[in-house]
């Protein structure tokens, strides 16, 4: 009796111990489950890309019981794979290394976008061992999946390397892994729409915050005087560039007026504009010709901005008695004179180069007397480059016509009917450059 309840004992030990064999997997494979259900929302609770990566990289050694952990970006240009953030025992930081288009386990992964268990790299003539020569890392077992975006294109890969009790990875942890990697893929689109988002939130904040810088500086309606009408008009474009405009009574004899043109869009171009506006108003306070404030605001632009940062510039002043206009042109669009009686026309193109380009640089003036019926055309050339739906350009001769044929209007009538027809002209098509207009005319 004795001997067959040992007899018994043994067996059943022996059933005991095949079963815990058994079932081992799936306890280890039903409590790694608990744990990614645990550490997905961990990394679903932030949408800022930085921790989101690091969370992601300590969450895949937690999830695959890993010494390090790695995640690679798909360089969609080039091809390659770029390491995020690394985790685990390397010497080096590899954030930013470059691995090139289907080198390696990873870059096997990315190129045909199926997982991989690799239980000994150094049998696989796949593994590329750059990555441990520049990490003092050694790779013994890797598991590697890709990562794809919601519509399935592959968006990167995600490696596990070395499990921690020194075992190999085999194949049966490829769809654990890989479940994670798709939940942390979908993590990351979401954090990259976000950035997305607030980055669109902030341009529109920047392009508000120029609109009303451009437009505080816009000049007041000048008081009226005898036989000589004067008007302006900026529309901002959607996207706001540096347009500039202004009036600069001069005295009681002189009257200045400027159009400008500022490379750039947003903040920094209106910003610009608006150092312009001082700039000028001091030098023309100080008495100095049209030919030297142009000088002066020049070496001033060209000592204090960035050397990609310049604008064209059409700067008169008008002799209010005499109607003489003294002018200096720097880079910017010729302004178009015409006389209704005469029928004679003129474009205003002496000058120079652009302001801020070139030091000290030597501007010309013109000179011109506006008799009676004189109509004087200041622009931007958002005017001429305004598009229709064609691609057409409206064009320096359908803007010319225009005043040829309503040179009996008065200045503001006429730059009214001119954006008018830029808008009929242009149709629904979007406005891609600020449209800024001065017309004078001498009765």
């Amino acid at each position: 009796m004795a001997d067959n309840t040992e007899q018994n004992t043994q067996i059943l030990s022996r059933y005991i111990d095949l079963l815990e064999n058994t079932l081992e997997p799936f306890v280890d494979r039903s409590i790694r489950m608990a744990n990614l259900v645990e550490i997905l929302a961990i990394i679903n609770s932030t949408l800022e890309s930085n921790k989101l990566l690091w969370l992601i990289m300590e969450s895949a050694k937690s999830v695959m019981k890993s010494e390090a952990s790695s995640l690679m970006i798909l360089d969609k240009d080039t091809g390659e794979l770029i390491i995020s953030v690394p985790t685990g025992p390397v010497n080096a930081d590899l954030s930013g290394f470059r691995i090139p288009p289907g080198k390696g386990i990873a870059g096997w992964v990315a190129r045909y976008g199926r997982p991989l268990a690799i239980p000994d790299v150094s049998a696989d003539p796949r593994f590329y061992g750059d990555v441990d020569k520049k990490s003092g890392f050694q790779t013994r077992s890797i598991i590697c999946v890709p990562m794809k975006s919601p519509d399935g294109e592959i968006i990167g890969v995600l490696q596990a390397i070395n499990k921690l009790d020194g075992t190999p990875f085999i194949d049966e942890e490829i769809s654990l892994f890989s479940a994670f990697a798709d939940q942390a893929a979908i993590a990351l689109e979401n954090a990259r729409l976000h950035a997305e988002e607030l980055e669109k939130q902030r341009l529109e904040q920047e392009l508000t915050l120029a609109r009303q810088i451009q437009q505080r500086f816009w000049p007041d309606e000048l008081p009226p005087i005898e036989g000589i009408s004067v008007s302006g008009i900026s529309v901002p474009a959607m996207q706001v560039g540096g347009d500039y405009y202004d009036f600069i009574p001069i005295g009681k004899n002189q009257l200045g007026m400027v159009v400008g043109d500022i490379s750039g869009k947003g903040v920094s171009a209106a910003l610009l504009m608006s150092t312009l506006r001082a700039m000028l108003r001091t030098q023309i306070e100080n008495h100095h010709s049209v030919s030297d404030t142009v000088f002066l605001v020049n070496n001033a632009v060209f000592r204090d901005t960035p050397p990609e940062k310049y604008l064209t510039l059409f700067y008169c002043v008008l002799e209010i008695k005499t109607h003489c206009l003294t002018y200096v042109n720097a880079g910017h669009t010729p302004a178009f004179l015409y006389n209704i009686h005469s029928q004679e026309e003129k474009y205003l193109d002496i000058g120079g180069t652009l302001v801020g380009f070139l030091e000290d640089f030597p501007f010309q003036e013109g000179h011109e007397l506006l008799d009676s019926g004189s109509v004087l055309l200041l622009y931007s050339d958002g005017v001429t480059d305004a598009l229709n739906p064609e691609n057409e350009a409206f064009g320096v001769e359908r803007l010319h016509s225009l005043v040829r044929k309503n040179c009996h209007l008065n200045s503001k009538d006429l730059i009214s009917l001119i954006y008018k027809k830029i808008v009929e002209f242009a149709k629904n098509t979007p406005q891609f450059d600020d449209i800024t207009m001065i017309a004078l005319k001498i009765d």
